[in-house]
């Protein structure tokens, strides 16, 4: 049961139903930014993000349109999120670019 918590992810009304862990810690949330525990993510790796959630972001429609770093921007019907992977969390938010 916590290995399925772990990989389970749910659309965000917030985030223009971008995927975000279902069962995460939120340890931040600002009206344009929520950032989750997230075990996995890391800004060492390219696409710090594990594998399985950015299966997820792919299978719900959004393609990576910038990666620089620990940021990761995607895009979806002309709508925008970033990603910031970080050891053990990701933040979300909107692009207002």
């Amino acid at each position: 049961m916590i290995t399925w918590g772990v990989f389970s992810y749910e659309k965000s009304d917030k985030f223009y139903n971008f995927p975000v862990p279902k069962f995460s810690k939120v340890l931040e949330n600002r009206r344009d930014l929520v950032s989750y525990s997230l075990s996995g993510a890391s800004e060492s790796k390219e696409n710090g993000l594990p594998f399985i959630y950015r299966l997820h972001i792919k299978s719900g429609g959004w393609e990576e349109v910038f990666q620089e770093g620990s940021l990761t921007v995607y895009s979806k019907d002309g709508k925008k999120i970033n990603v910031i992977a970080e050891t053990d969390y990701v933040s979300i938010s909107i692009n207002k670019d």
